[in-house]
């Protein structure tokens, strides 16, 4: 079941008809929009502005005036992520996690001014929500305001330019983490890159493995151009297409990970700035896992994925 902040976090359709007359609107017909608290929850009602002025009934927590506009015929879908199909997406699902996004997501679509703020509304909780109304299509979005610190709000706003697919500049985490990788890979290169591959099956899921290492650890590593050319080699692979993918979407994930962790904690940057130094013989795997013995659930997910590369990429050994 939804908490009471989750049930804040929705989007009302805008009505086709009138609430009052039960008639469909007309193209750029002016109408009146009021948002009720029933039930322990938020209900819009929409109504033709004749109606409305005959009739003056209770505006409720909130009513605003707009022009309704007749829907454009549907088109081909986006396929790249766009802010308000992010949003649409993260409010659908009310995660408490996503929270600060939404907020910010929705304050980027306010300036482009998609979405324009109709009201405030404090709930018994004291949970701010704010009102808004899509410009074109008319819907209502239910918006908690997280109240975010000036220092939060660039924190958030990195984690929502990573949803959108866009790839901030390296911070110094990431250049260590990158760092560490390749300082791992050179003391175990006989492991990972063999003289003599393994063959078969195996040999392939060893070589797949290895390669996501080199590529995870960035274009410095020497490995880089040969690793890419064997994920280029198997990415249309019946068998293997999708054991690359999933590497690819690793390479992608864990970088924004590391980033959003050392924005979070400043205080990782130094011990992984110290493991960095160390030269391959000096530096101990189980330190570094240390470093990132985090608790929670997306980076141990990510962990678990690295380690069954890890057990993958040491195949040779067995």
């Amino acid at each position: 079941m939804a908490t009471a902040r989750e049930e804040s976090w929705q989007i009302k359709r805008r009505s086709d008809v009138c609430a009052g007359t039960n008639m469909l609107f007309n193209d750029n017909e002016e109408m009146i929009s009021r948002l009720l608290f029933k039930n322990g929850e938020y209900i819009r009602e929409d109504y033709s502005l004749a109606w409305w002025n005959e009739h003056n009934p209770d505006p409720g927590l909130s009513s605003w005036k707009s022009t309704f506009h007749r829907p454009p015929p549907a088109t081909e879908p986006v396929k790249k992520e766009r802010a308000e199909s992010l949003l649409r997406k993260l409010v659908a699902r009310e995660d408490a996690d996503d929270i600060n996004a939404i907020y910010i997501l929705t304050l980027m679509l306010e300036r482009k001014k998609i979405l324009v703020e109709k009201s405030i509304q404090i709930r018994e909780d004291q949970t701010k929500v704010r009102v808004y109304e899509h410009k074109k299509s008319g819907d209502t979005f239910l918006i908690v305001d997280p109240e975010l610190k000036l220092a939060e709000i660039e924190n958030v706003q990195e984690e929502v330019i990573g949803l959108l697919g866009g790839k901030p500049p390296k911070t110094e985490t990431v250049v260590h983490f990158e760092m560490i990788l390749q300082t791992l890979i050179e003391k175990h290169k006989k492991l990972l890159f063999p003289k003599r591959p393994v063959g078969g099956e195996e040999g392939i899921a060893q070589k797949l493995a290895a390669s996501f290492f080199a590529l995870l650890a960035g274009r410095k590593s020497p490995y880089w151009e040969e690793s890419n050319k064997v994920f280029n080699r198997f990415e249309e692979s019946r068998t293997w297409g999708p054991v690359v993918a999933g590497y690819r979407d690793l390479i992608e994930r864990i970088p924004q990970e590391v980033r959003f962790q050392g924005l979070e904690k400043p205080e990782l940057n130094r011990p992984l700035n110290l493991l960095s130094l160390k030269a391959p013989k000096e530096l101990d795997e189980a330190e570094v896992l240390a470093v990132f013995s985090s608790d929670e659930p997306r980076v141990t997910e990510l962990r678990e994925k690295v380690l069954e590369a890890v057990r993958t990429a040491a195949c040779a050994a067995r």
